[in-house]
């Protein structure tokens, strides 16, 4: 779970049982511990809160992003599309200010979220990274 440290992840905004008082806010994963379920994360000024992974909010791999932009084309709406290319496109830059950035704008809409947004819980289950390389079939 090393490769999870230093992760920008958010708190679900609609956590209702958070003594740290951090929903919707975007911090640093620092410590993991899956047996207890225990995320350690850092927010600014040094405050730090722990979390369980159904608890905190990921983007999907930006390479899942893409693919579910070109399986979706014709039905999402034009403005989701190029919310989800500016998703893509920030976590390319793969810094946390853009990450955070990312992150945000996958929360501020809801069908942006449903399609870029997975819990930590998620991302790790499914084995996911932050880049992951998709088997592509072309026809002839």
């Amino acid at each position: 779970m090393e490769e999870l440290i230093d992760k920008s992840v958010m708190v679900h905004p609609l956590l209702t049982d958070d003594p740290r008082r951090m929903q919707g806010q975007v911090g640093l994963i620092t410590q993991i511990n899956l047996q207890k379920d225990e995320v350690h994360v850092q927010f600014p000024y040094n405050n730090i809160g722990i979390y369980s992974t159904n608890a905190l909010l990921s983007l999907q791999p930006k390479e899942l992003i893409l693919a579910t932009i070109r399986e979706k084309l014709v039905e999402l709406d034009p403005k989701d599309v190029r919310i989800l290319l500016d998703i893509y496109r920030l976590q390319n830059i793969g810094q946390p200010g853009a990450i955070e950035e990312a992150l945000r704008w996958a929360i501020a809409f809801e069908n942006v979220g449903g399609n870029s947004l997975v819990t930590l819980e998620d991302f790790i289950s499914r084995g996911f990274t932050d880049h992951i390389e998709l088997q592509s079939s072309r026809g002839r």
